[in-house]
């Protein structure tokens, strides 16, 4: 692509040795990826300051460099373009480069602490269920249709990767996108060049606070994707961040907002809801229609879901016959409100809930469906946001019957540190409460403390595969790590 249709949409601050004609043949941001004909991004990081790769950018080849901080030395063949933020501009580099894909597909963004994973799957399985191929950005990993692609770790991958992404959606047939967009990649610009149809709020609830410092950091990154919404934006008007972003969005966009929630007033609510093992009846109110749907995933916060997908679904004229299928037929998400098939007189209930509103969605939920105690095992994470560890702990005592507190992903922290502050908070509630440092021996332990009838929760790991200590990351599989307990049970109990 020609340098100068490339910079089309960039606001540029000066360009010294401009070359229009200059053909881009690749966009990187990490030097050891640049190749001759290459445009470099130079972006301030945590860790590293891109600026100081410029040199060896183009000593690879690199044709031009976008920058933001002035550099002591240009070289007269190498074009140098000076932005404000190169790392916003990035964004709206890789939309150009890649003959920006988002515009001709319909893109919904979900934000908020909570709920993003679920329901992204739950809008794909309704699109789909009416007949579209659909991509899928998120947490567990990325889809193209049921193609599983590598999401690199990342909620929200890196604006360039994000552009890239879309690009090969569409070539391959996909007609719709659905997003988590996460509060770091809307902070870290990650979203900039996607032209986003419909933008979801689920909720706003503690949890990385260590990275944004405060509520209103944390909200400001939130509400940032809703000014790139061109349709409309679906708030839930329960939440209490969500009733401020819609004052905010009042003043301040032209865009519709429709509200959702489990409360009269609301534009779209449910009531009624009868909850079971396998999932959760509820009728849907809009003015004075009402519908009686099936949810086939179990849990309250599951409810919540469904109503913001079946907004998005009902604006785009998806028809309710077809949408009270697709969430009949909806097939369990891998780590979310999971019950596992075990042969044990108890149940086991796996779910990712690693923040306080998280876990305590998760355990009203339980205390719904199942009618036995429940024996709640969980951690918190390390080099992770500290205040949440009573808090999560009080939870636990306060919803919970007994409580195994062990570790999950401790990383640069003595374990047994994050597992005595949890406990703190549970001994507030109650003192039946337990302490196991290895994972896979707490599941044991809560495992042998389940009566005929009890359900086992395991909390907080949910769809990931890894244990994260200071001086290794371990295989970890909490399904089979479930199964090695009551397998271990069994064989105890026939000897």
């Amino acid at each position: 692509m020609k340098l100068e249709k490339l910079l089309d949409e960039l606001k540029i601050i000066g360009i010294r040795n401009n070359q229009p004609d200059c053909d881009i043949k690749k966009i990187c941001y990490n030097s050891r990826e640049v190749v001759p004909g290459s445009l470099f991004v130079a972006i301030p990081g945590y860790v590293t300051d891109g600026h100081q790769y410029i040199g060896k950018a183009i000593s690879q080849g690199a044709a031009a460099v976008v920058h933001q901080d002035d550099l002591s030395d240009y070289q007269a063949e190498v074009v140098y373009i000076k932005v404000a933020d190169s790392r916003y501009g990035l964004g709206i580099l890789g939309s150009c480069f890649y003959g920006k894909p988002s515009e001709s597909m319909l893109v919904t963004g979900i934000t908020g602490t909570n709920g993003k994973t679920s329901l992204t799957y739950m809008l794909k399985h309704i699109f789909e269920t009416e007949g579209q191929k659909c991509g899928l950005i998120g947490t567990i990993h990325n889809l193209i249709g049921d193609q599983v692609v590598d999401n690199r770790g990342r909620t929200t991958p890196e604006s360039l990767e994000v552009q890239e992404i879309i690009k090969e959606m569409k070539e391959r047939g996909c007609s719709h996108l659905f997003m988590e967009v996460s509060s770091h990649g809307l902070a870290l610009d990650r979203v900039n060049g996607v032209d986003f149809d419909y933008g979801i709020f689920t909720n706003l609830t503690q949890d990385h606070l260590d990275y944004h410092k405060t509520f209103e950091n944390y909200f400001d990154a939130k509400a940032k994707l809703f000014f790139q919404v061109k349709k409309a934006s679906i708030v839930n008007g329960d939440d209490p961040w969500g009733r401020r972003l819609c004052d905010m969005l009042s003043e301040k966009s032209s865009v519709p907002v429709i509200t959702y929630g489990l409360k009269a007033g609301r534009d779209y609510w449910a009531k009624d809801l009868v909850f079971g093992a396998r999932g959760t009846e509820f009728t849907l109110v809009k003015a004075e229609r009402e519908e009686r749907l099936f949810l086939n995933i179990p849990g309250e916060f599951m409810v919540y879901n469904a109503i913001a997908a079946i907004i998005a679904a009902l604006t785009e004229r998806v028809p309710m016959a077809v949408i009270r299928e697709a969430l009949a037929t909806m097939p369990g998400v891998e780590g979310r409100m999971e019950i596992l098939e075990v042969e044990a007189p108890f149940d086991v209930v796996i779910d990712y809930a690693h923040s306080p509103d998280s876990l305590e969605k998760l355990l009203q939920s339980v205390r719904k469906i199942f009618t036995g105690r429940i024996i709640l095992v969980f951690g918190c994470n390390g080099d992770r946001d500290k205040e949440k560890r009573p808090i999560m702990g009080r939870i636990a005592g306060e919803y919970a019957d007994l409580v195994v507190v062990t570790s999950d992903n401790p990383a640069s922290e003595n374990p047994l540190d994050i597992i005595n502050a949890v406990a703190a908070g549970v001994r507030e509630k109650t003192d039946q409460v337990a302490t196991v440092e290895l994972r896979q021996e707490g599941i044991y332990y809560g495992a042998t403390l389940c009566r005929p009838g009890d359900v086992l929760v395991l909390a907080g790991k949910g769809h990931e595969k890894q244990e994260i200590m200071k001086d290794e990351t371990l295989y970890y599989n909490e399904w089979d790590t479930a199964r090695e307990a009551i397998a271990r049970l069994k064989l105890k109990s026939e000897n």
